[in-house]
């Protein structure tokens, strides 16, 4: 097994863009956006629903992720942008592959896709999509994508998805496609990500949690003969503070400043080389939200890059 070449030698930093409806007005959006580029943040990163389910839940509005990326792109030109994470499911590959690629053009190249099954049936039943079967159907869609952005006839024939194209445009500026970053740990998750995936993107893991996915990882890249694919962290909603917080309650990349920091020394020991900070609570307002990207501007990203 080789160490994937594609692999960023420095990490980078994102932020998920807050998502609770009383943080959705698209100004509060933009300003977030651009302050955190001035903030010395390399990626904007957007999660994905297309319904709510019954309580409780996150948030009632949920902005269509490519959409809003693309509207982005203009915002804040050069920063990295990413889905966290998109369900493959519930979009037709062709059209989801047509957005994607669309960001990606608009964006000139900016685009990860990040890409899961998720986990709410309620969903998947709203849409018309396959609960069930959610992980053989993403499977063959993320294949789709592959065949939809290369150059010439866009042929495959699954199980779920049958295309049988002269063409479908538009392609892409990334080649031969955007990468591709898998989310989820399970053992379907650990498969998928080394078949068809350019890098690993779970969903605030434990440092101890993390290192077993990348030892199974490795298995797989061994039995494959496939390179270690990118390694990114997303983490979960919580503050940053200046004063430590009690270890028992704490999730990574939240809590105290030096707490974050070791955090973030702990991952990059595995071999994370992307961070993504969710630093949007509910209970914050978006000026609460601001203030919380000056504190990791001023007391975190100097201390991880030094």
């Amino acid at each position: 097994m080789t160490i994937d070449k594609g692999a960023p030698d420095v990490a980078t930093f994102g932020v998920a863009m807050p998502f609770f409806d009383h943080q959705l007005a698209y100004d509060a959006i933009a300003g977030f956006a651009i302050s955190a580029q001035r903030a010395g943040f390399d990626g904007l990163w957007l999660s994905d629903h297309l319904v709510v389910g019954p309580p409780p839940q996150l948030s009632r509005t949920w902005y269509d992720a490519p959409t809003l990326l693309a509207g982005l792109a203009g915002v804040v030109p050069g920063m990295a942008l990413g889905t966290d994470v998109l369900i493959a499911a519930y979009r037709h590959p062709v059209a989801a592959a047509k957005a994607l690629a669309t960001v990606d053009i608009v964006s000139g190249g900016r685009l990860t896709v990040g890409v899961g099954t998720g986990h709410s049936e309620h969903e998947y039943v709203t849409v018309g999509a396959d609960f069930r079967n959610r992980g053989a159907v993403t499977d063959e869609y993320i294949q789709a994508w592959k065949q939809i952005w290369t150059p010439g006839p866009a042929v495959f024939r699954g199980e779920y998805i049958v295309l049988d194209e002269p063409e479908l445009g538009p392609l892409p500026v990334r080649q031969p496609h955007p990468p591709i970053w898998v989310g989820g740990d399970s053992p379907a998750a650990i498969r998928r990500t080394v078949r068809l995936g350019d890098g690993w993107h779970p969903l605030s893991l434990t440092p101890q949690r993390y290192a077993d996915g990348v030892a199974q990882l490795r298995r797989e890249c061994d039995r494959l003969g496939k390179s270690l694919p990118t390694l990114s962290y997303s983490g979960f909603f919580g503050d940053i503070v200046t004063r430590a917080v009690e270890e028992t309650t704490r999730v990574p990349l939240t809590g105290g400043v030096e707490q974050v920091i070791d955090d973030v020394g702990r991952l990059s020991e595995i071999g994370v080389r992307n961070f993504v900070f969710r630093l949007g609570a509910a209970e914050h307002n978006n000026a609460q939200n601001l203030e919380q990207l000056a504190l990791v501007a001023e007391m975190v990203l100097p201390a991880v890059r030094e």
